[in-house]
């Protein structure tokens, strides 16, 4: 039996299932399957009509479009109806085509059908229909196009929505507006202005000056912010905030705001900080801020505890506290741990002086949150009255506390503290003396640098690490000479940063301690010695990188051909080129990144080739070491990738080359 008759026949089976099934397998049966389908978007179950409605898209062409558009008409079968136009909208642009010419179908409801069809592919070469479609005898119609080309924001249509927003037909009237806001538009402005007046419009016409943000709009925004319509009043808050955030003068907007808004506009505001609306009271919040409306501090201060608020109101919070921190003090007696950390926060960004009495208790917070921000706070503020409590917080219980403070004290301490850090270098927490170490870190002085060197020697091999990036920041001899003292420590990470350290001195006396440790038993000591010792610029960098490219680890030659790519020399380029054909496509992957160092050399012979690579990601690499190095003929190599390769990335990566 023929495929097709034999799918139909099970489509009249009672078990809905074998009617899904058989709606499934007419989906590869072409064109031929069209009528039995259509069918099939008719069936009782919801089920069957859904694996239809896919079969269908996967059939398409114009019988099924066709016989789509006719299934509109069914006023007796909903489901079908339904499912022919969920077809159509997900067919797109070819649906969109075909059922253009049918908005003059004489039915007004099929009509409507297809301008919601239409609308909802959201093809803007559709508009022109649906501007035809503005002058349908039908309200409905008439909307719906008007929705519709507001979406697709067909801006050729804004002059026919423009005078149906002056028309006398309110319906209409309302969507025009609406559709105004999302066409996006500035041209839409003084029509909108021109239109608040009318109370049946006020909500939409708002909402679309707040969505175009246009800064004509702020005095009839603000005006709007005491309408006796509180949904009008809320599109108003929204409005100006949107506002607000686009201007390029919002001092001027924020002082017109605070000297134009009574009492019930700002209490408004505040009202609307609680509202379930997460724009809404966002916008509010900002716009207390802009105001600094000094009252709304406590319900601002409320809003920090939801993650859908908390910085907006922070920064309104900072807003206010421009005008003095008074307002602000109370809230660091907050029983809410977050909103004593976040005024503590703010009191520091303030540079108000004066505030620091009252953060230094914060210190001794019960809440870690809060004293790491008093701790922060203090060292911006750099009062010296903290420098004692701020010690006792590196033996905090939270590392973030701790780092805190030291970074606090880094700001804060000077000569007459590192007495005491050097008691502290003995103390019997490990924890402790790496706080020490980083802290030393940042002070000058030879006996800062003495206690270091001390602590290069501590049992712990954090605290070793710990002096070792700290020593890394003093002058470069000094440095050198401390680093060179862990080259051997027994501890992998401590050799780790003892490389790092040379690396970043980047001295040619640091060559000769990497070569050392080129030949590390950690690979990662081995790699990260391998991209040192290019920094250091030795003329037995060549050499001795050469010589790690018979290390069996990976990752290890892999920083050696990028290492050898900022040494740049002829010898370095030979060996990165001997890596292009490496079996291991990371390899071969590692030296196309490393020749875009070598921009006076031609390779283009060499890295073309790799366009063809079997891997992707080589295939990438090429094409940036091309468009980086810009060798003879790489536009065309580039054009022919962007064509024809299999894979996106690689596609896309070489037409932004081509387009730059």
């Amino acid at each position: 039996m023929d495929p097709v008759m034999e799918a139909y026949k099970l489509l009249k089976d009672e078990d809905p299932e074998v009617r899904r099934q058989a709606a499934l397998d007419l989906g590869s049966l072409g064109q031929s399957a069209v009528g039995p389908l259509l069918e099939a978007l008719g069936d009782s179950d919801w089920r069957v009509r859904k694996t239809a409605v896919e079969s269908m898209i996967g059939v398409r062409g114009p019988e099924a479009v066709e016989g789509l558009y006719r299934l509109l008409f069914s006023e007796d079968n909903a489901g079908a109806r339904n499912s022919a136009a969920e077809a159509l909208v997900r067919m797109g642009a070819e649906a969109a085509h075909a059922l253009n010419p049918k908005i003059s179908e004489p039915d007004p409801d099929v009509r409507k059908f297809v301008v919601d069809i239409i609308g909802e592919i959201g093809d803007k070469s559709s508009a022109p229909a649906l501007i035809k479609a503005l002058n349908d005898d039908d309200p409905n119609v008439q909307a719906s196009a008007v929705e519709s080309l507001g979406r697709m924001k067909a801006i050729e249509a804004l002059d026919a929505i423009v005078e149906l927003l002056r028309t006398g037909d309110q319906w209409l009237a309302f969507n025009a507006a609406a559709a105004l806001g999302c066409l996006g538009d500035e041209k839409a402005v003084l029509p909108l202005i021109d239109a608040v007046e009318d109370r049946y419009l006020r909500e939409p016409v708002l909402e679309a000056l707040g969505t175009l943000a246009d800064e004509r709009a702020w005095p009839v925004m603000q005006e709007a912010l005491s309408d006796r319509v509180g949904v009008n009043r809320e599109k108003a808050v929204k409005g100006l905030w949107k506002i607000l955030g686009k201007s390029v003068d919002r001092a001027a907007l924020s002082g017109a705001l605070r000297r134009g808004a009574d009492v019930r506009a700002v209490e408004f505001m505040v009202g609307c900080l609680t509202s379930e609306d997460v724009e809404l009271k966002n916008a509010a919040a900002g716009l207390l801020g802009a105001m600094r409306e000094k009252g709304a501090c406590e319900p601002l201060a409320k809003q920090l505890l939801y993650m859908d608020s908390a910085d907006t109101a922070f920064q309104a919070l900072i807003e206010i506290a421009k005008d003095g921190v008074e307002p602000l003090t109370f809230l660091l007696g907050d029983e809410e741990p977050v909103v004593r950390a976040s005024v503590a926060r703010i009191m520091g960004e303030t540079g108000d002086h004066r505030v620091a009495n009252l953060l230094i208790p914060l210190l001794n917070d019960e809440d870690g949150h809060t004293r790491s921000a008093a701790a922060r706070a203090l060292g911006r503020l750099g009062d010296k009255r903290a420098v004692e409590p701020l010690l006792e917080l590196l033996r905090d219980e939270f590392e973030d506390v701790q780092e805190a403070a030291v970074l606090a004290l880094g700001s804060l301490a000077g000569q007459d503290v590192v007495w005491r850090l050097k008691d502290l270098a003995y103390d019997y927490e490990p924890a402790l003396r790496r706080n020490v170490a980083f802290l030393l870190g940042m002070l000058d002085g030879q006996e800062a640098y003495d206690t270091l060197m001390a602590l290069m020697k501590d049992e712990d091999p954090d605290v070793r690490k710990a002096a070792v990036e700290a020593v890394s920041r003093c002058e470069p001899d000094k440095a050198l000479k401390g680093v060179l003292t862990v080259v051997t420590d027994e501890d992998n990470e401590v050799r780790l940063a003892a490389v790092n350290a040379l690396a970043e001195l980047g001295m040619v006396e640091a060559a000769d301690p990497l070569i050392l440790l080129m030949g590390d038993v950690n690979p990662w000591v081995r790699a990260a010695a391998a991209r040192g010792i290019a920094r250091t610029g030795s003329p037995k960098a060549e050499a001795s990188l050469c010589g790690l490219m018979r290390d069996s680890y990976g990752p290890v030659k892999i920083a050696v051909i990028e290492a050898l790519g900022e040494v740049g020399t002829n010898g370095a380029l030979t060996e990165v080129q001997s890596h292009l054909s490496d079996p291991d496509p990371e390899m071969r992957k590692a030296a196309l990144d490393s020749l875009v160092n070598f921009t006076d050399a031609d390779l283009s012979g060499s890295v073309a080739p790799l366009l063809k690579d079997p891997e992707w990601v080589v295939r990438k690499a090429a094409v940036e070491a091309l468009g980086a190095l810009r060798p003879s003929g790489w536009q065309a190599a580039l054009k022919e990738v962007a064509a024809s390769d299999e894979v996106d990335i690689v596609r896309d990566a070489a037409r932004e080359f081509l387009d730059r």
